[in-house]
Formats: C-alpha cells, structure tokens, sequence
C-alpha cells in the first residue's frame, strides 16, 4: 500500500518495473514538474521585482467556482 510517503521509492521501482514507464516519467512524478514550474514562478518574481510591478491577490467569488471546479472546499 501507499500509506504515506514513506513508500515513495517503492512505488517508484514498482514503477520501473513497468516498461509502459521511463525513468523521465518518474522524473516528473517525483516533482521535476513542480521543480519546474518553481523556477518560472521565480523568473516572473525576479522581473516583476525590477519593474516595480506590485503582487495583486483577489479572491475569486465562491458562486463563480460552483459547477467549475472539483474543490470540496468553496469556502464554507
């Protein structure tokens, strides 16, 4: 079972074992992606510092999200 992270790397080398996965593939499951998407995040941040652009957070209605989205949470 993956009772909690703990079982990472058995997963993965049940994975491996698998020829339908690459070991890109599990790259990418163990966070290449998100490593990935990290670092453009920082780009953004870097620029946007040296441009004097100001962070902006707005909260999304809850009514709008209802039908679009999967979230169990929608503020309740």
């Amino acid at each position: 079972g993956l009772e909690d992270v703990s079982k990472y790397p058995q997963l993965l080398a049940a994975l491996l074992e698998d020829p339908s996965w690459t070991e890109e593939d599990l790259k990418k499951l163990a966070g290449l992606n998100l490593l990935r998407v990290f670092r453009a995040v920082e780009e953004v941040r870097e620029k946007w510092q040296l441009a004097a652009v100001m962070p902006v957070e707005e909260l999304i209605p809850a009514s709008y999200l209802e039908g679009h989205t999967d979230c169990m949470y929608l503020g309740s």
